[in-house]
């Protein structure tokens, strides 16, 4: 919101006709950057209805009671404003601007494009259309547009923190991970309290391996955004990562507790309890996965990977035979359910499912099978000796 609303000051200014409707739209401009919203809808009405304004002075005032709704969370009345500011001032960016986020954030990312695209063709200085023009690319992996308009925004106003914030995460995309770093440092720089830019360093960091340093932003992730799950998400991947389970799975409880509904919570706290030793309290964490997602092959087969583990080797293979049946023909759901086979000495079975994985074309290296131990129960029959021939 703040992003839009700076770069309007000289359009509305620039579209009054007397010295009390300029005051009185500079009373209206301050409230919306101070984020009064609601005083700013009445100072805004107050002055389209004064009988005041020439019909581009009407237009710039609705483009500015618009962001003034759109800041109080009424995008319905934001985007009439926005609507009536074009009719009366087809030539009004700003206007084009707001309308372009409105869609922006209803995820109608052509007609975000549309409105966007005509507020740059009316002023191609217009660094924050070219912002979030940027932002809809990213978002539809478009990196080499996306670039292109982050870019000459930053140019346009180098202090736009969302923008560089942006760019970070497209060069994130591109894995120029430097470039995304020193890009999430500058927006930081501007705004230390931008939680976006300290999520993207921080995971970054986390895929460079610099684990100090990702562990440090996604301290102060928390510290500017305590409600935000994915903040211990993050920190629980580092404490994951360097090994100390027990932290990271406190912060995944946090996680949960904050958002009970996120499936990939449960099965990250799952797989954390692997490596520490607690298959029980992993079974629960997989089970309320599938409890939640319950259409998850990947699900089904990382329980069954477990249950294999512990033994539990007919439970294992309902859950493999129900990832199969929500994903045919997995390579590893197949590999997985001939290892069981084998374990539970039934030869036939074990034989069927790599025959199956061969079939797939997914099972060319002969090495890959060899080195089973679990098949070493069927290593002699006679169904495992034809597959080795073929």
């Amino acid at each position: 919101m703040r992003l839009a609303i700076v770069v309007i000051l000289c359009v509305v200014c620039s579209g009054v006709s007397s010295p009390s409707a300029v005051c009185a739209s500079e009373a209206c401009r301050d409230l919306v950057m101070q984020g009064r919203f609601s005083d700013a809808v009445r100072e805004c009405t107050g002055l389209i209805g004064s009988g005041k304004l020439s019909k581009e002075g009407l237009g710039a005032e609705h483009a500015w009671r618009g962001f003034a709704y759109m800041g109080a969370g009424d995008a319905g009345k934001a985007m009439g404003d926005f609507d009536r500011a074009i009719e009366m001032d087809p030539k009004n960016d700003m206007a084009y601007l707001g309308r372009g986020q409105i869609h922006e954030m209803k995820k109608d990312y052509g007609a975000a494009r549309v409105d966007l695209s005509r507020a740059i063709e009316i002023n191609p200085g217009n660094s924050a259309a070219l912002a979030h023009r940027g932002m809809i690319s990213y978002v539809e992996k478009k990196y080499g547009d996306a670039l292109g308009d982050l870019n000459r925004s930053i140019e346009l106003d180098p202090k736009n923190a969302r923008a560089l914030c942006f760019r970070g995460n497209t060069h994130a995309a591109m894995k120029e991970q430097q470039k995304a770093v020193d890009d999430y440092t500058r927006a930081l720089e501007l705004n230390p309290g931008d939680f976006l830019s300290l999520l993207g360093r921080g995971l970054v960091q986390k895929k460079m391996k610099r684990y100090d340093e990702a562990l440090a932003d996604y301290n102060g992730l928390i510290k500017v955004a305590p409600g935000f799950w994915q903040a211990y998400q993050g920190r629980a991947d580092i404490y994951a990562a360097t090994k100390r389970y027990g932290r990271a799975i406190e912060d995944l409880s946090r996680a949960i507790r904050i958002d009970p509904a996120q499936v990939v919570l449960y099965s990250q706290r799952g797989l954390t309890y692997v490596f520490y030793r607690r298959p029980d309290k992993a079974k629960e964490d997989f089970s309320k996965a599938i409890e939640l997602s319950p259409s998850s092959a990947a699900l089904y087969l990382t329980r069954a990977a477990l249950y294999r583990e512990v033994g539990r080797l007919d439970e294992s293979v309902g859950d493999l035979k129900k990832a199969l049946e929500l994903k045919p023909g997995n390579l590893a759901t197949m590999m997985l359910l001939a290892r069981v086979e084998s374990l539970r000495n039934n030869a036939s079975e074990a034989c069927r499912w790599l025959n199956a994985a061969y079939a797939t074309g997914g099972l060319r290296n002969r090495n890959l099978v060899t080195r089973e131990k679990d098949l070493d129960n069927i290593r002699y029959s006679e169904c495992y000796m034809k597959f080795m021939e073929r």
